[in-house]
């Protein structure tokens, strides 16, 4: 490594990935030189020809031709990815691909200010000053190479397209349970039959989603109970009871209280 210089190419960059933002099998078929890739914040996945992993702060690839790097992310928490381009050089000529074909090609860097705040330098000086960017390159990737390699870990396992769909559907009823769906409404929101969608809803969270929605109904009723001065009608209406009596019936048939006994309770 020590003998070899590099040569920074375009596009280097330091970017915030918008909501819906993909890696897709033709930018990896479209590679032709080594992209240094550094995530510095958010959460995502991806995936090879062969492995998955968890793309969160600190994970680093050393992509390189011929390589399969599909990626996506959590929008509820959108990557912020540094990539920097290169060759490797000997002699002033681009060395060939055997030269680095058994360098790792994922890392885990710990330290994440330090990593994001000297690949951010070096996309700074990219344009301006190229030589001593690649300089900076040279000694980050030297670094980068002694750091931990999770080629020979167990990559995390990502959740499948249905699976991240559902958490999706789950966390925003549990934050907002008024108006609550239809179980045939979810299944169509997920893009599954009903019997698929059944049986991977209970896989994930351990319920069927007709108990998930009750339940998200009666968390929010106990809230209001709490905190507010809402009435028992008032809230039922709310959560979309259309009779306020079969809302009191469910509500003490869960929790062993009536909506009434449950407020007082809770404000002694």
């Amino acid at each position: 490594m020590i003998s070899l210089d590099l040569q920074l190419n375009a596009p280097c960059g330091r970017i915030p990935c918008g909501v819906g933002w993909t890696r897709t099998r033709e930018n990896s078929l479209m590679l032709r030189d080594l992209e240094l890739w550094f995530v510095w914040r958010g959460r995502g996945w991806m995936r090879t020809r062969t492995r998955e992993f968890a793309l969160r702060p600190g994970f680093c690839a050393l992509m390189r031709p011929g390589g399969i790097y599909d990626a996506g992310q959590d929008d509820s928490a959108p990557l912020g990815i540094v990539y920097l381009h290169f060759d490797v050089l000997r002699g002033g000529r681009r060395v060939p691909g055997r030269i680095f074909a058994d360098w790792p090609e994922f890392f885990d860097l710990t330290d994440v200010g330090y990593w994001d705040a000297v690949t951010r330098r070096i996309v700074q000086l990219a344009a301006g000053d190229p030589a001593t960017a690649a300089a900076l390159l040279k000694g980050v990737l030297a670094d980068v190479l002694k750091c931990p390699s999770l080629d020979e870990r167990s990559p995390e396992r990502i959740p499948s397209r249905h699976e991240r769909r559902i958490a999706e559907l789950t966390a925003r009823l549990a934050s907002d349970a008024s108006d609550l769906p239809t179980v045939t409404d979810l299944a169509k929101q997920a893009g599954l039959g009903m019997g698929h969608f059944s049986r991977v809803f209970r896989r994930i969270t351990g319920q069927s989603p007709k108990e998930f929605l009750i339940r998200s109904r009666l968390d929010r009723a106990r809230h209001f109970l709490r905190e507010t001065a809402m009435s028992v009608t008032e809230i039922a209406d709310h959560l979309g009871y259309a009779d306020v009596y079969f809302f009191s019936r469910q509500f003490k048939q869960k929790t062993g209280l009536s909506p009434l006994a449950y407020r007082m309770h809770r404000r002694e």
